[in-house]
């Protein structure tokens, strides 16, 4: 088996710090900042490979959050910085999750149909829009999807980013979806699968993850990673070609800043 088959959380946490841009720091954590969500799922940070954090850099981190009233929270692949968790729980920082990383790359697919629906790449605000609402359903937001979802789903598109639907061909109502970002390095994450309640355990979900890891690798990923929320979205992955190869860590300050309201971004899938 090739090297790269084996070392998946290799290429993921690579992919992760090369695609982090010009970000602000806090010691050796990278801080991603969402201005226009509180959403802990798009404001966390990431320690440098191989970091050896200190109790100042912690604090450090958990200010720059505070100033932004923004709850402390980080995601990575624990194998990547070995020695940051012991530090933050020493903080007081408690373990969310320890979803296992799952990749597929050109030819593990196993696409699937499903009758009465179909699978495109969206490119229209309205139909942008719509998604949106389904995701923040699925995930439990309280506030319908506005102008910022759609410009957030835009700039995923603008950066080479990919947005699948899947629609009743009935009604053409947009009942589910997901996303891709842009490959880096040719590594691109899966995200954000969401199914509204009506159409849910019918396959759905399979189906937007095979067109979504589809047209990802035609648009140059050798490989598409996620990280599912719990056992039951990890099968849904497994039954569409995805294998698992390590792990990432959710890991917060209880009590510290919102906790969030829509996942629209989040790595699971919602009322799949």
């Amino acid at each position: 088996m090739p090297a790269e088959q084996t070392e998946l959380w290799r290429l993921v946490a690579a992919s992760i710090r090369d695609g982090l841009g010009d970000v602000p720091k806090a010691g050796p954590f990278s801080l991603l900042f969402d201005a226009d969500s509180d959403n802990v799922w798009r404001n966390y940070a990431v320690p440098d490979h191989g970091a050896v954090p200190t109790p100042a850099d912690v604090a450090a981190l958990v200010a720059a959050f505070a100033e932004r009233r923004r709850r402390p929270r980080l995601e990575y692949v624990p194998a990547a910085a070995p020695a940051a968790e012991a530090v933050l729980v020493a903080a007081g920082f408690t373990v969310e999750g320890r979803p296992p990383l799952m990749a597929c790359r050109p030819g593990d697919l196993r696409p699937s149909a499903v009758d009465g629906i179909t699978t495109d790449l969206l490119t229209d605000d309205a139909d942008l829009l719509e998604l949106a609402d389904v995701q923040g359903v699925a995930y439990g937001g309280t506030e319908p999807a506005g102008p910022a979802d759609v410009a957030r789903m835009r700039r995923l598109l603008g950066r080479g980013g990919v947005v699948v639907g899947a629609r009743d061909s009935g009604s053409g109502a947009i009942v589910g979806g997901g996303i891709c970002g842009a490959p880096v390095d040719g590594i691109s994450e899966l995200a954000a699968v969401a199914v509204a309640e009506p159409y849910r355990r019918r396959g759905i979900a399979g189906a937007v993850v095979a067109a979504l890891a589809t047209a990802s690798h035609a648009g140059g990923a050798r490989l598409v990673w996620l990280e599912p929320a719990g056992e039951r979205e990890a099968a849904i992955y497994a039954r569409a070609g995805f294998t698992t190869d390590g792990e990432k860590l959710w890991i917060s300050l209880p009590g510290a800043g919102p906790r969030g309201g829509a996942l629209e971004f989040d790595h699971g899938a919602g009322g799949a």
